[in-house]
């Protein structure tokens, strides 16, 4: 009897394993919901319309974005993170699943996801208002020396031009006034108008006030210097150890099949080798620069060990 019994489990286990296989062998048979936890037009929206075909392509299935905003992309995260872990729903992460946590504003942590891919990255750029005192970094900083408090304007409290301003300040030693607004474009109509000395932004929210001659940057916190702002030098470059990107990726709810995940990952890679799909990266100020695996889980754990602290301390 006993010896029948696992004769029984193992053809149970067997037909499990086999039954999991068809599934992943046969995905997606429906449409999968990309989930952009922000509104239409904003930075992450853009970047997965613009891998859409390619991943479609290779999946040989349907994406339909759903953009579900709020609280800052909690609403939408957390709809994501609460879904069946089946690959049938997928989100769009950045440095936001690390200040929310940070924050508290959620439920969940960063590690309550899947992270499938890193497909592009951006530096955040100190700008300043044109002012004829502020040419470069070292004029500005001797403007604070003798004792200007630059007033930042960034897009939302808590989000990640937030926390990064933040960082800035601590790593210049400067005490800045933070001053938030309802998104990118309203700090920058305020810089532009001189209701901020400042902004904490990513490249492409500042790119027609600069060719416009309204807004300087001043310093770049990515590991390079910007493509599109060759001449704006690294905080590394300076002296100062920050270096911070913001990224745009895949990831799914926590307990999706390695099968499953490693069709994502192929899609990915064919999207991104996309011309089309890197001339959009560059003229928006981004960097292709995927990252999978082991790389990428090593990445979200640095990123989230450095957001996460001072956006706790925002909070205090």
């Amino acid at each position: 009897m006993k010896k029948t019994m696992i004769t029984l489990s193992l053809a149970v286990v067997a037909t499990g394993v086999a039954m999991t296989s068809t599934a992943a062998d046969s995905y997606p048979e429906r449409s999968i919901e990309f989930i952009v936890p922000y509104g239409p037009g904003g930075g992450s929206d853009n970047v997965v319309r613009a891998l859409q075909p390619k991943i479609e392509e290779a999946l040989g299935g349907t994406l339909v974005i759903r953009n579900i905003s709020g609280g800052g992309g909690a609403v939408g995260y957390n709809r994501a993170v609460n879904a069946a872990p089946d690959g049938y729903t997928v989100t769009t992460p950045n440095n936001a699943n690390f200040t929310l946590e940070g924050l508290g504003n959620v439920d969940f942590t960063y590690g309550d996801f899947e992270y499938i891919a890193r497909v592009v990255v951006e530096p955040y750029i100190l700008a300043v208002r044109q002012n004829d005192d502020w040419t470069d970094f070292e004029s500005l900083m001797e403007s604070i020396e003798a004792g200007n408090r630059l007033s930042v304007g960034f897009a939302g409290v808590g989000s990640s031009t937030h926390v990064t301003a933040v960082a800035i300040g601590e790593e210049l030693g400067v005490d800045f006034n933070f001053i938030p607004f309802d998104g990118g474009s309203a700090a920058v109509s305020a810089a532009m108008g001189g209701h901020v000395d400042a902004v904490v932004l990513n490249p492409n929210e500042i790119l027609s006030a600069v060719e416009g001659g309204r807004l300087s940057p001043m310093l770049s916190t990515g590991e390079d210097r910007s493509d599109i702002f060759p001449d704006t030098p690294t905080m590394v470059e300076l002296g100062y150890e920050l270096e911070l990107n913001q990224w745009r990726g895949i990831a799914a709810p926590k307990g999706i099949s390695q099968e499953v995940k490693d069709k994502w990952v192929e899609a990915v890679k064919h999207a991104v080798e996309d011309p089309a799909f890197q001339r959009f990266a560059l003229e928006g100020g981004s960097e292709v620069m995927p990252l999978y695996g082991d790389d990428l889980d090593e990445f979200v754990r640095r990123t989230a060990d450095l957001m996460i602290p001072i956006a706790q301390s925002v909070q205090e």
